[in-house]
Parts: structure tokens; sequence; C-alpha cells
């Protein structure tokens, strides 16, 4: 009995992984660009002294927000990657339990 109940969690707990994953990456692409502003204005503050040329600031910024995005990018892809996966070897599971 231990030993299904083991493998149902695994089984199941895979799958809530991938979705959490998912959801990490989507929200973090999503608020991309307000983190990265946020940041790059940090950045500023903390290492700048609060002062510096506007088109240094704007790459900055713009880095930022572009790791920001790559970030979320891979892990909403890995996410989905391990969805496929997930929902593949699922139905997979069903097809040779009802032969």
């Amino acid at each position: 009995m231990d030993d299904k109940i083991m493998k149902s969690i695994k089984k199941y707990g895979f799958g809530l992984f991938t979705i959490v994953l998912i959801a990490i990456g989507f929200l973090i692409v999503i608020n991309g660009v307000e983190n990265g502003v946020d940041s790059a204005n940090e950045y500023l503050n903390t290492s700048m002294g609060g002062g510096m040329d506007t088109d240094s600031f704007l790459v900055i910024q713009k880095g930022y927000i572009l790791s920001n995005f790559i970030f979320g990018g891979i892990l909403l892809l890995v996410g989905l990657s391990f969805f496929c996966m997930y929902i593949y070897k699922f139905f997979k599971e069903m097809d040779v339990g009802d032969e």
C-alpha cells in the first residue's frame, strides 16, 4: 500500500512541480518590465549614488528587463517541456492500464 501511495505522490508531485514552474516563469515574463525598471532604479540609488547620465541608465535598464525576460522565458520553456513529457507519460500509462 505504501509503495502505491509513494508512486502516486511522485507522479502527481511532478505534475504539480511543472505547473508551479510554468506559473513562476509566466509571472516573471509578465512582470519583467516593471521588475527590470525597479532593479535599475535600485542600482542607480545604491551603487551610483543617485546620479548617472541618461544613456547609461537606459542601457542598464534594458539589460535588467532583458535578463528578466530571458530568465522567465527559460523557466516557462522548461516548465512547458516537462509538462508535455508529464502529459505524454500520464496518457501512455493510462493506455497501458486499459489494455
